[in-house]
């Protein structure tokens, strides 16, 4: 019962969607309208052709009655049955009927032709009307006749005597069969008709619909995007109002092509505009639904996906960008925080602006704007650093220098040997100060010259045999060095003093931070998975350097634990950033690889000019 109700519910539906239709309306309705005025039409041509051919015997009876009245009035009154019947029979004759004569109480007087003896005890009890002096007529079916019958009721009389009541019966069978021949007509006439309503409406509300149709599915297409469409419809459809619709309709079509490319070069200007820009852009609505945003938000924000149409709280983003938008939302006022974010293994600094829109008046959202502020915010630490540094390492040498000096001033010294050592002390601390210096000015000139007019051809192994007959001859153990070359001759494009002082300088912190007799490894390799770069290491079997601390030492002044260092010698914590400098100079990149008690391996990879 279920399956069956919910099929009779689907196949309502199905209808009721297709009946539901223009074109089904108007058909129905038109075919409704019609059948209404054809069955109105012929049942009342059927009514009143009844009517009428009632009314027109009626009075043809009561005319040919009329001519009997005075000497049918005079027989009643002399009864004179002879002369009574004679007369009834040529009312009979006359009118193709029957006549009967009644008295005021209705029983039956005299008729013709003549009833048997019990029809006298006949009673018509409708007979006040007749004796009152009125014409009556109504279709009777008593049990004396075979067949239908008209009665017609007249009376007899003088003035205002009425001597009896004449009662004329005719058959109305012609009448009836001419009202069925004429109800045959109306209904052949009537299914012509609404077989050619059928044609008719379905014709008109074709014409009617058929446009419409062809709107309706111009204006899906226009909904669906398909803008610029337009409709060329038949001229037998048209009408002054459907041609008017058409033609507002293509009209609207274009402009809407028009507008939504317009549109469309607007929203590629923007798109482009903020993908170009470095700074983030995020747009959040008032019900905090991030409406515009670029990849360098998403990408400051720790995001691979967009953040479109993504709620601002919903987000898994830093606390202290939320924190800001929603301190535009209850202050609807600008607001400008800094903070880190983690990213991968390095923080960055992002500076937030964030301001309302409003439209019209009206508070509609807010707009922030990401800055990556890393470099600055690193540079100006940078800065900090740089100036505590110096001071640090400039306050040790000069104190030294303060305190020889005034112990040589005060004359406390009067030994020759000892006056010596403070003088020494003098000295050492100041090409200590003098080195240190240099360094600095060093690292101020590879930032800010250019090397392009040093830039030569250089050649790998060539590059490793001068460094390394150089470094050899500075160790006790020749055989604790040794140079790996390349296999094959390998050309770079650079300034080879340059990267002779990095190599120097990752030679020398080797050697400082490795035992008297620990091996020194100097080598290049080219990368199985970057062919186009080549890979120059130093690798020594020293102390090592803790993993928190890896990231830092190519930092300006950082230093190692002093406590892990073997010997006296003790550096500016320059050389590493210098060498950075340079190879970034060059296009490559610096790496150091150690574990602590195991040794380290610093190097550098550099692009490859060519390869023989």
């Amino acid at each position: 019962m279920k399956k069956m109700a919910d099929l009779f519910n689907k196949i309502k539906s199905i209808y009721k969607d297709r009946l539901n239709s223009l074109f089904n309306r108007i058909f129905v309705r038109f075919m409704l309208l019609s059948l209404i005025i054809i069955l109105v039409l012929g049942f009342s041509m059927i009514y009143f052709f009844y009517e009428f051919h009632f009314s027109s015997t009626e009075n043809e009876i009561v005319n040919n009655t009329q001519v009997f009245n005075d000497s049918l009035y005079e027989a009643v009154r002399e009864d004179d049955e002879e002369e009574t019947e004679k007369l009834l029979s040529r009312i009979a004759e006359v009118n193709s009927g029957q006549a009967w004569l009644i008295n005021e109480e209705g029983y039956l007087i005299n008729a013709y032709p003549f009833l048997e003896a019990e029809a006298s005890q006949v009673q018509f009890l409708n007979s006040e009307p007749i004796f009152a002096g009125n014409i009556i007529s109504q279709e009777v079916e008593p049990r004396y006749f075979d067949r239908p019958m008209l009665l017609i009721g007249i009376p007899i009389r003088q003035q205002d005597d009425t001597a009896a009541g004449l009662l004329v019966f005719t058959s109305v069978a012609g009448i009836n069969s001419t009202i069925a021949q004429v109800r045959s007509l109306m209904i052949y006439s009537s299914f012509l008709a609404i077989m050619l309503g059928v044609i008719l409406a379905y014709s008109w509300s074709k014409s009617l619909a058929s446009p419409l149709k062809h709107m309706s599915k111009a204006v899906m297409n226009l909904s669906s995007g398909n803008y610029g469409h337009t409709i060329d419809l038949e001229d037998s459809y048209t009408t002054q109002e459907i041609t008017r619709l058409q033609q507002s309709y293509n009209n609207l079509s274009k402009e809407l092509e028009n507008s939504m490319n317009e549109l469309t070069r607007e929203r590629n200007k923007l798109k482009y505009i903020l993908t170009g820009m470095q700074e983030g852009v995020l747009v959040v609505n008032r019900e905090r639904e991030v409406i515009v945003t670029n990849n360098s938000a998403a990408d400051l924000l720790g995001h691979s996906i967009s953040l479109e149409e993504k709620k601002l709280n919903s987000l898994s983003i830093n606390e202290d960008v939320i924190k800001t938008f929603e301190k535009v939302f209850e202050e609807q006022d600008s607001q400008s925080e800094e903070f880190t974010l983690k990213k991968s293994r390095k923080d960055i600094r992002v500076l937030i602006r964030c301001i309302p829109i409003r439209v019209a008046e009206e508070f509609w959202g807010v707009a922030g704007l990401l800055h990556d502020v890393s470099e600055r915010w690193r540079f100006e630490k940078l800065q900090q650093d740089f100036v505590a540094n110096v001071s640090h390492e400039l306050k040790a040498p000069l104190s030294s220098i303060k305190g020889s000096s005034e112990i040589l001033l005060d004359g406390i010294v009067e030994d020759r040997d000892k006056e010596k050592k403070y003088l020494n002390i003098i000295l050492n601390e100041s090409d200590r100060l003098s080195q240190l210096v240099d360094e600095i000015l060093n690292m101020a000139k590879y930032e800010n010259s250019d090397f392009s007019s040093e830039s030569s051809r250089v050649e790998m192994n060539s590059l490793l045999y001068d460094v390394g007959s150089i470094f050899v001859n500075s160790l006790d153990n020749e055989k604790r060095f040794k140079v790996n070359y390349l296999d094959e001759e390998t050309m770079i494009q650079g300034s080879k003093p340059r990267l002779k002082q990095v190599l120097y300088n990752l030679l020398e912190n080797a050697r400082k931070f490795s035992d008297e007799e620990a091996e020194i490894e100097l080598g290049a390799d080219i990368l199985d998975d970057r062919e186009d770069c080549v890979e120059v290491y130093v690798k020594d079997q020293g102390i090592g350097i803790p993993g928190e601390e890896q990231e830092n030492v190519w930092e300006r002044f950082y230093k190692v634990d002093k406590a892990r260092t073997p010997g006296k010698e003790e550096g500016s914590g320059l050389g590493l950033a210098i060498s950075k400098q340079i190879i970034e100079q060059h296009d490559g990149e610096v790496f150091v690889e150690s574990e602590p008690g195991k040794g380290s391996t610093f190097g550098f990879k550099i692009p490859v000019s060519k390869r023989k």
